[in-house]
């Protein structure tokens, strides 16, 4: 869809400011950019959220789904009260204040989420997933 959807930066006249890059590694996204910015209506756990944070980049996001689990307000990122223009505006401006922080923050923000989301997760769901087998074959349920 490259060529469709360069067409439309085009048409749009957002050409000279959209890159299309390709595949490229989550490191080296997160090596240009500063913070994410996710003002969300509805969401379930974003990875783009979870890979921010392991970059160490504080997260501004609206209070959605499971967005407060993961984000603590004011410490690992910026969380808006609601999906609206004026809640989110709100939340980008008290971080914006504290600018200054934002590589602490980021930091707080790799140490909660490596706390909350184990380094290879498939494994973890597929030992689970055995475990589980193991034992429904061990009281004789078919499987």
């Amino acid at each position: 869809m490259r060529n469709s959807l360069e067409h439309l930066a085009y048409s749009l006249g957002l050409s000279e400011r959209v890159v299309f890059a390709g595949h490229v590694s989550v490191e080296e996204i997160w090596a240009t950019n500063h913070a994410l910015v996710m003002p969300s209506r509805y969401e379930g756990l974003p990875l783009a959220m979870v890979e921010a944070m392991l970059c160490a980049r504080p997260v501004v996001a609206t209070d959605v789904a499971g967005h407060a689990e993961i984000v603590e307000d004011g410490v690992t990122g910026f969380l808006a009260d609601a999906p609206t223009v004026v809640a989110v505006a709100a939340a980008l401006e008290r971080f914006w204040r504290r600018r200054d922080e934002a590589e602490e923050i980021g930091k707080a923000g790799a140490r909660r989420i490596r706390k909350l989301v184990p380094p290879d997760p498939t494994r973890v769901f597929s030992d689970k997933l055995k475990r589980l087998v193991g034992s429904t074959r061990a009281i004789g349920l078919p499987v």
